[in-house]
């Protein structure tokens, strides 16, 4: 056997390799893409992996005009009502000042945040825990120097609340609920016209729409609920809220 003959055999073995190489880079990318499309379609394990995030068909987000945050709330069997995220522990802040659990739209993680805390705290006994959803019109966020420039009226900023979760003591999710906005979606196009303005006449209103309309503290106009002698920044109306204590 020749020197071009050991030549030519180890360049056909080697371009075999590359083929295989190749087929398989082809193969692995068209079965991931069609993996995510079918996950996508289905609502099938979507958030199961933050590698889903390149397969999942998510390039068109949207821009709302209102501003969110969450509210994880565990009801305790004495009747009080404590805090169960941010942890009492160091906040986790990814980005700005908002922290992680606001970052979380979907409720995809709500279970092993509120299990996270319940375990390594002394709190007290749960009889069940609660996801809300508080929402404001974004134009309340601008600077005052921008807010006078564009408005004559003075800022008072209206928040609205929807129940999003209720989760059983061990973070089992018994009930979904969708958000305030799909909510309102969902009366436009069941429910009578609304007026121009919530405050402008609401007598004609069902008292299902007049209930998105208010705070859950039944003031008037939407106004945020005050605290009382709370020291949680929460703004979820029942009072006397309290950080789950840290475990000894």
């Amino acid at each position: 056997m020749g020197a071009n003959d050991v030549d030519s055999g180890a360049r056909g073995w080697l371009g075999r390799i590359k083929l295989w190489a190749v087929s398989m880079v082809i193969v692995s990318y068209l079965g991931s893409l069609g993996y995510g499309i079918v996950c996508h379609t289905l609502n099938f394990n979507t958030a199961s992996h933050p590698a889903m995030y390149f397969v999942v068909w998510d390039m068109f987000c949207g821009w709302s005009a209102y501003a969110n945050r969450l509210h994880i709330i565990g009801e305790g069997e004495d009747g009080k009502y404590y805090e169960l995220a941010p942890g009492p522990w160091t906040k986790f802040t990814p980005f700005g000042d908002l922290t992680r659990h606001h970052y979380d739209p979907f409720l995809n993680h709500s279970s092993d945040i509120v299990r996270n805390c319940l375990e390594h705290t002394r709190a007290k006994p749960m009889r069940r825990l609660l996801v809300i959803e508080e929402y404001w019109a974004k134009k309340y966020n601008l600077p005052d120097s921008v807010w006078t420039h564009f408005f004559d009226e003075a800022r008072q900023k209206h928040s609205y609340f929807q129940l999003r979760q209720v989760m059983a003591p061990c973070g089992t999710i018994v009930r979904r609920f969708p958000s305030w906005l799909d909510r309102q979606n969902q009366l436009v196009v069941s429910a009578q016209p609304l007026p121009s303005h919530p405050d402008s006449n609401s007598a004609g209103l069902s008292s299902e729409i007049r209930s998105t309309m208010r705070p859950l503290d039944g003031r008037t106009s939407g106004l945020i609920p005050s605290l009382g002698g709370g020291s949680s920044p929460s703004l979820f109306p029942p009072v006397d809220f309290e950080r789950a204590p840290l475990a000894q």
